[in-house]
């Protein structure tokens, strides 16, 4: 992938978390926030009903990533980082 394409695919997959992927998770009390994409890991941080939910896992894998493979296939997974 050249430099232009991994630039666009980063601003489509941010572009995604903010204004899909936050609202979705903030209906439900969350707050989803974007932190970057290191090589094939995009990083994200969670807040609000998020922190501790027994379910955070199955959101990032099931809702998360897809989401995000469907803009970028190169997304290997979602990990989520402390937020800054």
């Amino acid at each position: 992938m050249t430099a232009p394409a991994t630039i666009e695919c980063q601003r489509a997959l941010r572009a995604l978390v903010e204004s899909v992927l936050a609202p979705l998770v903030a209906k439900d009390g969350g707050v989803l926030r974007w932190r970057g994409r290191v090589d094939d890991v995009v990083e994200v941080s969670l807040g609000g009903a998020c922190l501790g939910c027994p379910a955070q896992r199955d959101t990032l894998d099931s809702v998360l990533l897809p989401a995000m493979r469907a803009v970028d296939p190169s997304v290997a997974a979602v990990r989520v980082v402390a937020p800054t």
